[in-house]
């Protein structure tokens, strides 16, 4: 199965939209505590789904050229001033696509085709504190 579905009312944990994951080197959101029937459908397009106490069940989908853009309900772009966070929900496009690596393990991946933020969570870094000088 390769085509585009939508896996509805997703929360996103770890999302990179904007910048590169410091780990990956890649643009990339978790989709966590995902429900059964999301399971099912993406299991059906042999994408493995994980699972973790912290994350539930989950999968990673990553793109290593470009950026994802999240959109708001009414279509806009949604700035890369505004940093989704952790808990934020969204509609998302997914497209499973096959892959290989350099060392010849491969697999099947999600791609995110449009990620519609439909309750955000917008995070914001701490402020520094009077113990982090800088020398």
């Amino acid at each position: 199965m390769s085509e585009v579905f939508k896996l509805g009312n997703v929360e996103l944990m770890w999302p990179f939209l904007y910048e590169r994951n410091k780990l990956s080197g890649k643009y990339q959101v978790d989709l966590v505590n995902l429900t059964p029937e999301q399971v099912t459908a993406i299991e059906k397009t042999g994408v493995n789904v994980r699972q973790k106490d912290d994350r539930g069940f989950f999968v990673t989908c990553k793109s290593s050229n470009y950026e994802i853009t999240p959109h708001d309900k009414n279509g806009d772009v949604i700035p890369a001033t505004c940093k989704v966070g952790n808990g934020s929900r969204a509609d998302i496009m997914v497209k499973p696509y096959a892959w290989k690596g350099p060392t010849g393990n491969s697999g099947m991946s999600l791609g995110i085709s449009k990620l519609v933020i439909t309750d955000l969570n917008e995070y914001t870094p701490p402020a520094p504190s009077e113990d982090d000088e800088t020398l």
